[in-house]
This record gives structure tokens, C-alpha cells and sequence, in this order.
């Protein structure tokens, strides 16, 4: 299918770019780069990127790319996420329900990735503010569906 290119959604392409909104799109796009070919194809994947724990909030934002190996366009995606710390069983946090719609998405085409941060409430974390990298977190999808824009 070729080289995986990181887009940004409907929703943020008015957003202002910061230097650190721009350093994290290149380290997504070098890791597609060298990586994305050995995603399976005909699958979204999601990707954990970091994990940003504030304990005066009691949140942990999850920072991801969802990558579009089907062979069709999406305009909308919906899942269940469950994230736990690999090394703090007793941490715990909601499960997400996550809709993006075709507001937020636009169109997404195949080969396209993008980059999603979500806000998950947490408790028995830890305490103080925590960085988290892919492999102390683990994560499950359920039910993950995507929309095709209609022909």
C-alpha cells in the first residue's frame, strides 16, 4: 500500500501549530516512516505514543495515531479503549468511549494516520505528575467500528 502519511483531522486544521504540536507530528511521521510497512494490512490500528499523568487532576492523557491500513476511505471511527499500567495493577482507569465523527475526521484516507489525544480520568495512579512511555501502558479496543463515506 505504500508509505503511511500523517495527516491532521478536520477538526485541527485550523488549529495553530506550536513548535511542540510540530516536533511531535515529525517524531509520528519519522516512526511511520521506518515502521508503518509493517502494520497489517486491512486494519485500523491504534497506536500509543505517551502516556502524561497529572495527579492534581487525576488524568492521565493518552496521546496515540489511529492508521488507516483498510483499502477504504473512513469518515467516522468509534471504539471502547481500556488502558492499564503494566507495572501498577491496582491504577485505574475509565474505559472510553471514543466517537469520531466526519466534523472531526473529515475524510481519512487509506494510508492516512493521525494523531489523537485522550483524556482519561484515573485514580490510584500515582502521586505526582508521571510520564509514561508505550511500553508501560497497555491498552484494548472493543468494538471498533469505521464509516465509509457513501458512494
Amino acid at each position: 500500500m505504500g508509505t503511511t502519511k500523517l495527516v491532521l483531522p478536520k477538526g485541527h486544521q485550523d488549529l495553530d501549530i506550536t513548535p511542540a504540536m510540530e516536533q511531535e507530528m515529525m517524531d509520528v511521521q519519522r516512526e511511520l516512516d521506518l515502521k508503518g510497512n509493517q502494520l497489517a494490512e486491512g486494519k485500523i490500528h491504534f497506536i500509543i505514543t505517551k502516556g502524561f499523568y497529572k495527579h492534581d487532576k487525576k488524568l492521565l492523557t493518552l496521546a496515540s495515531v489511529i492508521v488507516n491500513k483498510t483499502e477504504h476511505d473512513i469518515k467516522g471511527l468509534d471504539m471502547n479503549l481500556k488502558i492499564a499500567l503494566r507495572e501498577r495493577p491496582e491504577a485505574q482507569f475509565s474505559t472510553m468511549t471514543v466517537n469520531l465523527d466526519d466534523e472531526f475526521l473529515g475524510l481519512i484516507q487509506s494510508n492516512e494516520a493521525f494523531i489523537l489525544h485522550i483524556n482519561i480520568p484515573a485514580n490510584n495512579v500515582s502521586n505526582k505528575d508521571e510520564i509514561y512511555e508505550p511500553t508501560d501502558l497497555t491498552g484494548e479496543i472493543e468494538n471498533l467500528n469505521y464509516y465509509m463515506p457513501q458512494s
